[in-house]
This record gives C-alpha cells, sequence and structure tokens, in this order.
C-alpha cells in the first residue's frame, strides 16, 4: 500500500496480474518444449503458444507505471537519486546472479556440448553484448536500460521528460525510417532504439494519467480495452503482423488499457496470503527459474501425444514453477536482497 495524505491506493491487483503474465510465459516456453521433445504439433497449441510470449510485454507496461507511480510519492525522500538506483539494480542482480552464473557455468565446455555462444559481459553485467547464459535474462537488458534512463527523473523532472522525449523520436527515426540506418550495427544503440522500450514509456504515460486522476466513464474504458484484446487476437489468430499492425504494441496497448481499469476506479484489498498474490510476488523468480525447470520436466516426462498428458504436463510445469520460484524468492528477493540493501545503506 502507498499512502500520500489523503491519496491512498492499493495496488494489489497488479500483483494478481504480474502473476497471470508470468504463467503466461511459462505456457509459451512449455508448449515450445512439448513440441520439440514430444513431437506433438496442434493448431490450438500453437496459437496459445504464439499468445504466451506477449507475457513480457505485460511485465515492460507494468514496470514502467510501477517505477514512475512509486517516484511521484518519494519525491521529498533524501538522497533520492542513489537510492533509487542502488534500490534498482540490488533488486535486479541480487536474484538474478546465483542462476545466472549458475547457467554460466553448465554452459562451460567441461559440462555442456552446447553451440550456443555465451557472452560473459552480458551473463555477469546484463549488458547488451550478446547472449546472457540464462535465456531469458534478454529482458533484463531492456529493464536496466530503462531503469538508468528514468534515473535523470531524480536529477531534475524537466530532464526526464525531455531525455524521454527524445527518446521516443530517436525510436521511431530508426525503426520506421532510413535516417539511423547506418547505426544498426551498433549493439547498444539496437537496445536502447528497440521499440520494447515504448512500452516502458507508456507505462509512464499511464502513472500520469492514474496520478492526475483522469477517470473516464468506467463503461468507455471497458469497452476500449474489450476492443484492443479483440483486435490484437483477431490479427494473432490470423498472424497478421507488419510495419502497420505489430502485435507487440498491440498487446501493450491492451496492458496499459487493462492497468487503468483494474486501479483508477476502484480501491481492492487482496489478502497477501491469497495464492494468486503469492504467484504475483514471487513472479521475477517464477520468470528467472521457469524455462529451466519447464524444459527438464518436458525431457523426463514419458512420450506424449495430444491430450489429457498435455494438460498434466502444463499444469506440472506450472505448480512446480511456482512452488520452486517461490521458495527461491523468498531467499533471494526477501533474505538476501534485504542483506544487500543494509550492507549498501
Amino acid at each position: 500500500m502507498i499512502e500520500n495524505n489523503r491519496l491512498v491506493k492499493y495496488l494489489d491487483i497488479l500483483q494478481i496480474l504480474r502473476g497471470v503474465a508470468a504463467l503466461m510465459v511459462v505456457l509459451h516456453h512449455t508448449i515450445g518444449s512439448i513440441e520439440y521433445y514430444h513431437g506433438v504439433n496442434n493448431f490450438w497449441l500453437n496459437f496459445m503458444q504464439s499468445i504466451g510470449k506477449y507475457g513480457v510485454d505485460f511485465f515492460f507496461v507494468l514496470s514502467g507505471f510501477i517505477i514512475s507511480y512509486t517516484a511521484h510519492f518519494k519525491k521529498k525522500e533524501p538522497n533520492l537519486f542513489s537510492n533509487y538506483l542502488k534500490n534498482r539494480l540490488i533488486r535486479i542482480y541480487v536474484p538474478y546472479l546465483p542462476i545466472g552464473i549458475l547457467m554460466y557455468l553448465l554452459y562451460l565446455p567441461s559440462f555442456s556440448n552446447s553451440t550456443r555462444i555465451i557472452s560473459d559481459v552480458a551473463t555477469f553485467t546484463l549488458w547488451p553484448a550478446g547472449n546472457p547464459a540464462l535465456s531469458v535474462a534478454w529482458t533484463l537488458s531492456f529493464e536496466i536500460i530503462f531503469y538508468i534512463l528514468f534515473s535523470t527523473y531524480f536529477l531534475s523532472k524537466k530532464l526526464w521528460y525531455s531525455c524521454s522525449t527524445i527518446w521516443v523520436i530517436l525510436i521511431i527515426l530508426f525503426n520506421y525510417t532510413s535516417v539511423l540506418n547506418e547505426l544498426s550495427n551498433i549493439k547498444i544503440f539496437t537496445h536502447l532504439m528497440s521499440p520494447y522500450n515504448l512500452e516502458f514509456l507508456l507505462g509512464v504515460l499511464l502513472s500520469y494519467l492514474v496520478l492526475s486522476k483522469f477517470k473516464p466513464p468506467i463503461y468507455i474504458t471497458g469497452l476500449l480495452t474489450l476492443l484492443s484484446i479483440s483486435i490484437f487476437l483477431y490479427f494473432s489468430f490470423h498472424k497478421i503482423e507488419n510495419i502497420y499492425v505489430m502485435l507487440n504494441f498491440q498487446f501493450s496497448i491492451f496492458c496499459f488499457l487493462l492497468i487503468f481499469l483494474s486501479i483508477a476506479y476502484k480501491n481492492i484489498f487482496i489478502n497477501e496470503k491469497n495464492l494468486w498474490m503469492l504467484i504475483g510476488n514471487a513472479t521475477f523468480s517464477i520468470y528467472l527459474l521457469h524455462n529451466n525447470i519447464q524444459s527438464l520436466i518436458v525431457r523426463l516426462f514419458p512420450k506424449i501425444e495430444l491430450g489429457f498428458r498435455v494438460v498434466l504436463m502444463i499444469v506440472l510445469c506450472f505448480v512446480i514453477s511456482c512452488v520452486v520460484g517461490y521458495v527461491y524468492y523468498l531467499i533471494f528477493e526477501v533474505i538476501m536482497t534485504q542483506k544487500a540493501k543494509r550492507l549498501f545503506k
């Protein structure tokens, strides 16, 4: 709960949505493994897999919203700039490094004959310089870039507004014109100019709307939310995507509206022991661990075809990913993160 004078907001519903988004990504990777290791190929499974990957886009929009929204309530705290960067980096690296380093060790020639090229720099720093050993960690590079650029907010709001405006213009020029083509071979620049960054900024815009108490009639927001997901599902189902129909950004528009619909009209308190709250709290750990867990389960599972066993395998991957992820969350996101914060205080 966040309090500021008379403004009180519960963001519990967002924890529920985080949990759903995490399970979407688990579903995406699990179905991919089922198809690869068991040769199961089905249109509806393929469709669900294609939808599941967009859970990442929800995380990006939500990250932009949460960072900007909470920054508003911290504007009178001392040492804002240094505390923000310290807390954000601890939040990412303390849970990431144990599993990231473990995967790096497992990819060493003495353990693996994989031909996948691993970047030491990307693995240990999350700097976009190649493939990190933990495959899902590519998203964390975008998180780090956004955190660093948003830190300008704590130096000067005008500086942040200027930086974000220039950022949007450069992203559009880089991706939809030929003006900046000569920079396309520079790895860090392609990350900085990725359309994924627009999703973080969409979340920032959402925080401004919520904080300004902008509140159109709920039926309008509800209809727009239904319309956005309907359009997204139609284009996804028919596999329609081009420069004018970008499925990632379409889904992020739906996320924008869904988050706004979820928190702008009514305060909802959800018991912290609610199962979905527990999953939502452990989302980051579930995300970090799930790909290795589901891959191992699917490999060890007896040969299957379509039917009950596919459903059983998916449920099993959900349950084990959530249980192991929650234990990992308690150790590294709660205990070790608090110790790291005290160490660097």
